[in-house]
């Protein structure tokens, strides 16, 4: 069993939740010098092998935590996997989303987004309680919870001075924020999740990509789940750029497209835009054929 081999190789407080085992995180006094205290931080994943801990950002393979924490090679880690009778799915897959109870006690460790910042962003409290929308008082940042097209919590970004996506290589790509809580036929797309809740004040469904690429995964997404598309991707170089790429593969054969028409309009992109700059981009979106 992995808990065994965990406790081989001297990982503490191991607790077995489901398909995942928590424990007190072993390289987190090596990384940060001092010895994690709260043992809930750092888990991994029995049918891949992949670990994360969420107070130091220490991640990576069974193979890989193995050779770390018990200083061995190659060779005797995969020896001890094979000892203790683990039976690891997908080749030990860099990235496995973790299990919803850690993300949601780590989402519980952010408070509420603060006046000023709701203000700077036009937003509601109740439209952040929608969304699951926090904030990280230390780092003076918006937690932006990521879900799986199900519903399931795979992780969040922080978004500050800088943009940090919490497992690092967490697939955002494979799903589409908002997508949750999506209730209608017709859906904008857009770039930033924080647009997404802007447009919800506005009574306007939208889901984001979390950023100007958008995946062949999260248009199947749309694809399967709406009636038609407005595509509101930002108005500089990137954002023109992948609209055009979208286009160009044909998407809109598949789901009747529009384009949101940022002529004559003051920002590049939803969030930056008048409430009726909005309404007046709708009311001249071009058609997919003809943009």
């Amino acid at each position: 069993m992995i808990e065994d081999l965990l406790e081989h190789i001297g990982v503490e407080d191991i607790r077995s939740l489901g398909v995942e085992v928590r424990g007190r995180c072993p390289m987190h006094e090596k990384r940060t010098g001092e010895r994690e205290h709260r043992p809930d931080h750092w888990s991994i994943n029995r049918r891949t092998g992949a670990h994360h801990c969420f107070s130091c950002e220490y991640s990576g393979s069974l193979t890989r935590l193995i050779m770390d924490v018990a200083q061995t090679n190659l060779w005797d880690a995969h020896r001890l996997i094979r000892e203790f009778d683990v039976n690891l799915s997908d080749d030990e897959a860099p990235w496995a989303p973790p299990v919803g109870m850690v993300i949601e006690s780590r989402l519980a460790e952010f408070g509420p987004v603060p006046p000023r910042a709701l203000e700077r962003r036009r937003l509601t409290p109740e439209v952040c309680d929608r969304y699951q929308l926090r904030w990280d008082y230390e780092e003076a940042a918006w937690v932006i919870p990521i879900f799986s097209p199900s519903g399931e919590k795979w992780g969040w970004q922080t978004k500050g001075t800088e943009i940090r996506n919490h497992p690092p290589g967490i697939k955002k790509g494979r799903t589409l924020f908002g997508l949750d809580v999506l209730a209608a036929s017709e859906v904008l797309l857009v770039e930033s999740p924080l647009d997404v809740a802007f447009l919800d004040t506005l009574g306007l469904p939208a889901v984001a990509a979390f950023g100007c690429q958008v995946s062949d995964m999260q248009m199947k997404l749309l694809v399967e789940r709406c009636d038609s598309l407005i595509l509101a991707l930002d108005d500089d170089r990137a954002g023109i750029t992948e609209t055009t790429r979208i286009l160009r593969e044909e998407w809109h054969h598949r789901i009747p497209t529009t384009v949101f028409n940022y002529q004559g309009l003051s920002g590049k992109d939803p969030g930056e835009l008048s409430p009726l700059e909005v309404r007046k981009g709708l009311q001249h979106a071009i058609l997919a054929t003809f943009w």
